[in-house]
């Protein structure tokens, strides 16, 4: 675990912990794949205990990592079919969670948890929070415009203070490539809710071809696919040699400058040098196999709303991605996955001809209900299939034994949206006719962090700052063992209640 290195104004630490790591920093420590691709002769080595790293040493006997996924669906939810009526371990699930069932024991379903920001109002302005809104799920904070600022992302919290434990720090996964700009917001808010700095956003792959070969690089990939390792190969060269000429321009210009801009080139070069490890490590074989399973070869298709946007067959697709995130988990190939199912507003799906009956309007349209309840059944069913895929995700995690449990056992998967209701554009509890639960922020949170979080239930808080999704990062970082303690615009302290009944 490193934190040290994070750097956000909206996210601190426990000065304990911050002390702890400067009295004993990271070691240097030479891998043993950098050994290998060293050698002047290709021989094999043993496993050399003093080549370890202290993560890889404690390995040996620790307990399997925790993985998290942030998993976002689009467009707000349609209440009344979202929210059980009744908390508690013995919970009925709605009609629209219902697909849970398998799962539903380490599941647990959020009420009264609000997006908040400084003043208590909402984190994200309803004017525009289709835009700001995506990032502002994962950060609590709320973009700016014309220039980009936003704020680090709870899953690049996570990522980062890992510190290149495994070959891919973080994968960021979409199911479209099309964004768009609302209320004059820059579009990419709209693309992407992984942000590694409040000015550094992380676009997501969309091609399910390219994720299998970032999973399998070197290894599975190449095995009758020569043209396609080529491809890879040319990229990474490509990649690194713009690389190392920005590095070296940066050094040359770093003597000529100011204090103030010195320290700006150089928190800017540690970011090269991120992406620098980041780009060697993907060159590296892979151990995974990815067995049966072939390369994907989706088409890219144009949907019907209008607005030109591509999209792959959408089951079809979120079923391929879903396994390929399993599988990355498997093979440690990382532990932080950012998904967007779909992006929000006008990028948000056009329509569902692979429901039964098909529904011919577009997602967006149909989140502004005005409270008609036909309208509202039509979304209900769009968020029972979002749900179904979740699950199915879900089970796939959960049939793979790990450890004592299985891999959802050892992850926390943090399904979320933009908005509480896409009718209000609000952040907070929303008022339903004839529907007296409890409302609030649509948030599911799968897994137990290797049995840290008491899973299995529906919690209800009472709504207002201390139960804000912000204070409920802070408890699920705190769990992953990064000791945060402020997070997001007015996160100050851990939500309560996620650790016993």
């Amino acid at each position: 675990m490193s934190i040290a290195r994070i750097r956000d104004k909206n996210v601190t630490f426990e000065p304990q912990a911050l002390a702890a790591e400067q009295r004993n920093p990271r070691r240097l420590v030479m891998p043993r794949r950098a050994v290998l691709r060293g050698a002047a002769a290709c021989i094999g080595l043993p496993l050399l205990e003093s080549l370890w790293s202290p993560s890889e040493a404690r390995a040996q006997t620790a307990s399997p990592p925790i993985r998290w996924v942030s998993w976002f669906i689009p467009c707000g939810v349609w209440g009344p079919s979202w929210f059980p009526t009744n908390t508690g371990v013995n919970y009925t699930l709605s009609s629209t969670l219902a697909s849970l069932a398998p799962v539903k024991s380490k599941v647990i379903v959020f009420a009264g948890v609000e997006n908040l920001g400084l003043s208590g109002g909402p984190a994200v302005n309803s004017q525009g929070s289709h835009g700001c809104g995506p990032p502002g799920s994962t950060t609590c904070v709320q973009g700016q415009k014309p220039n980009i600022t936003m704020g680090i992302s709870v899953d690049q919290v996570y990522a980062q203070s890992l510190n290149n434990a495994t070959r891919i720090q973080s994968m960021q996964l979409s199911g479209t490539d099309g964004t768009f700009s609302d209320v004059q917001y820059p579009a990419v808010y709209n693309g992407t809710t992984s942000w590694s700095s409040a000015t550094q956003p992380l676009p997501p792959l969309v091609n399910a071809g390219l994720v299998f070969d970032q999973i399998f690089a070197g290894g599975a990939m190449t095995s009758g696919n020569a043209a396609a390792q080529a491809a890879v190969t040319q990229r990474l060269t490509l990649r690194k040699s713009v690389l190392d000429g920005v590095l070296g321009e940066a050094n040359t210009l770093i003597g000529k400058l100011g204090a103030t801009d010195q320290l700006k080139v150089n928190e800017y070069l540690a970011a090269v040098r991120a992406a620098e490890i980041q780009v060697q490590n993907s060159a590296l074989p892979s151990s995974c196999s990815a067995g049966t399973m072939a390369r994907p070869t989706l088409t890219v298709g144009t949907d019907t709303n209008g607005f030109g946007l591509k999209l792959f067959d959408p089951p079809t697709y979120t079923d391929t991605i879903t396994t390929l995130m399993s599988l990355a988990f498997q093979c440690d190939a990382t532990r932080v996955i950012n998904y967007q199912q779909m992006n929000g507003g006008h990028s948000s799906y056009g329509s569902f001809p692979w429901l039964t009956p098909a529904i011919t309007r577009d997602h967006h349209s149909m989140s502004h209900h005005n409270g008609d309840a036909t309208v509202g059944a039509l979304l209900a069913r769009v968020e029972a299939w979002e749900i179904s895929m979740f699950s199915s995700f879900l089970q796939k995690l959960d049939a793979i034994s790990e450890g004592s449990g299985t891999l959802l056992d050892n992850s926390l998967i943090f399904l979320s949206n933009e908005l509480s209701d896409g009718n209000a554009h609000n952040q907070t509890t929303t008022t339903y006719a004839n529907f007296s639960g409890p409302t609030g922020k649509p948030i599911l949170l799968a897994g137990t962090a290797g049995g840290k979080i008491v899973s299995g239930r529906h919690i209800a808080y009472t709504p207002g700052q201390a139960n804000s999704q912000a204070n409920l990062y802070i408890a699920l970082l705190n769990t992953l063992g990064v000791p945060v303690k402020t997070f997001g615009a007015a996160g100050t302290a851990p939500i309560t209640g996620l650790t016993s009944l």
